[in-house]
């Protein structure tokens, strides 16, 4: 799609006084603005390797100037190895081009690109160099898209929503900013998804700063309660490292266990975990009998359930996790996970009499470089990351893929619900207060559909009663 945009709302063609129709991005107006959406695929052979990318992808739109641009309908390759987190000023934009950095495209993945530009110009043009390939530029522009008026209105909202791009009458700030400082730490497999929010919703409301950190889910419900006794302790005194008055917030995975007392959890979303391998172990599906035994010592070679002839590596999360937490409850059905031995996730070099050969790491991306790097790993992750990596594979469970549909009682078992805990029922108008109502907001379930997240309220649809309800598994 190459368009200029013509579309305008209903009150505006009638003329109405206090109606003014512009079109903005970081509040300030585009001139003759214009939307193009592309699709960028591997249709080649095999997958695409960082090292293959000889010249990074560039697009360049001729006497255009680029405004704004964001990654949407990604597939087999994840959103922020093309567009880091809140980097819609990104130094990948000049004038009139973006600049690609250089990223893994595994076979038929892809993903579409939505651009906002200003400017009465027309076309693209593409270079990139690949090893091996060619990169190529199929033109099949489809215009003029808004002419029914209505369904032109409607476009442009959902645009304004997916690019960051707002659509008003002014360039006032919403009416759901609130300003302050905003700590938001826990789980660091919801840290990535939780800084794209967060970075949305600070790119609008200039008077807020929120700081997000994977440090594990427990630490940052730790930190959240520690916050809670120092301010009852002593208001004027802020936990150490935090500037006075910054409000605290933590990442869960899961409903916090008992002795969290003063601290409230809002359900955000469905998350999805993953039991990955490494591609070398050519296992495909197990049962959560087998993980057990795998967990208990009973089978320690993955020849043992029709793999390749490898000794079993367990590659786990440190006790502060909450995808370890979900693992256990969910797959090993409450059972501890069998004691640490081994230093380098490869032998028992900590432990040598151990039944098993099991590592810790503290944070999903370590995880995953291992089981990604170690031929014999398994371990666990949340979905949306592990499939960014060549050598890991995503395993069935009991037959059931980790897709969204599959996620209801009795059928794929390793989901969980992510919280954010707060200290109480935070203030009327706080940052806290605003930046929870964000969540729920449309612009936000963009964000976590697209790193396959199921919101708990998605447009008027609300999965409070099921399967975001605290007791609907517990």
């Amino acid at each position: 799609m190459d368009t200029q945009i013509g579309a305008m709302p209903k009150e505006v063609r009638d003329g109405a006084p206090w109606a003014i129709w512009k079109v903005l991005t970081q509040h300030e107006e585009v001139a003759q603005p214009s939307l193009v959406l592309l699709r960028i695929r591997n249709s080649g052979l095999r997958s695409i390797s960082r090292a293959d990318v000889l010249r990074s992808l560039t697009l360049t739109f001729p006497d255009r100037v680029v405004k704004g641009f964001t990654v949407t309908d990604s597939h087999g390759v994840s959103r922020q190895e093309i567009q880091p987190p809140g980097d819609l000023d990104s130094p990948q934009t000049v004038e009139n081009t973006i600049s690609l950095p250089r990223f893994p495209l595994k076979r038929k993945a892809g993903f579409k690109l939505l651009v906002m530009l200003s400017g009465t110009g027309r076309g693209i043009v593409v270079n990139g160099r690949l090893r091996g390939g060619r990169v190529l530029h199929e033109s099949r522009v489809r215009g003029p898209l808004l002419q029914n008026i209505a369904f032109g209105s409607v476009l442009l909202l959902l645009v304004g929503i997916q690019a960051g791009i707002t659509f008003g009458q002014a360039a006032a700030l919403p009416s759901y900013c609130a300003s302050g400082n905003l700590a938001v730490e826990g789980s660091t497999a919801f840290a990535p998804t939780a800084q794209m929010i967060a970075s949305a919703y600070t790119a609008v409301c200039r008077g807020a700063t929120i700081s997000v950190s994977g440090i594990a889910t427990f630490n940052g419900l730790n930190a959240v309660a520690a916050q809670e006794s120092s301010r009852l302790a002593d208001p004027a005194d802020p936990p150490s490292g935090q500037a006075a008055g910054t409000e605290q917030m933590a990442m869960s995975d899961g409903k916090a266990p008992a002795g969290y007392n003063g601290l409230v959890g809002n359900p955000v979303a469905v998350i999805r975990f993953a039991v990955v391998v490494n591609k070398a172990d050519n296992i495909y599906n197990l049962t959560t009998a087998q993980l057990r035994a795998i967990w208990l010592g009973k089978i320690t070679n993955w020849k043992q359930l029709g793999g390749s002839d490898k000794p079993i590596k367990i590659v786990a999360r440190t006790t502060a996790s909450g995808t370890r937490r979900t693992f256990d409850q969910r797959i090993l059905g409450g059972q501890a996970e069998p004691p640490f031995s081994s230093y380098n996730c490869i032998s028992k070099n900590a432990v040598p009499a151990a039944k098993v050969i099991r590592c810790e790491v503290t944070d999903t991306k370590t995880l995953l470089q291992r089981v990604n790097s170690i031929d014999g790993a398994i371990g666990y992750a949340q979905v949306a990351d592990a499939a960014t990596y060549a050598n890991v594979s995503v395993i069935k469970i009991n037959g059931w893929d980790a897709n969204s549909s599959a996620v209801k009682p009795g059928s794929y078992p390793y989901w969980t619900v992510e919280y954010l805990y707060t200290a109480g029922h935070p203030a009327p108008g706080s940052l806290e207060a605003d930046f929870l109502g964000y969540i729920n907001s449309t612009i936000s379930d963009d964000i976590l559909r697209s790193k396959d997240y199921t919101p708990c309220i998605d447009r008027g649809q609300s999965l409070m009663d099921t399967l975001c309800n605290p007791n609907h598994r517990d």
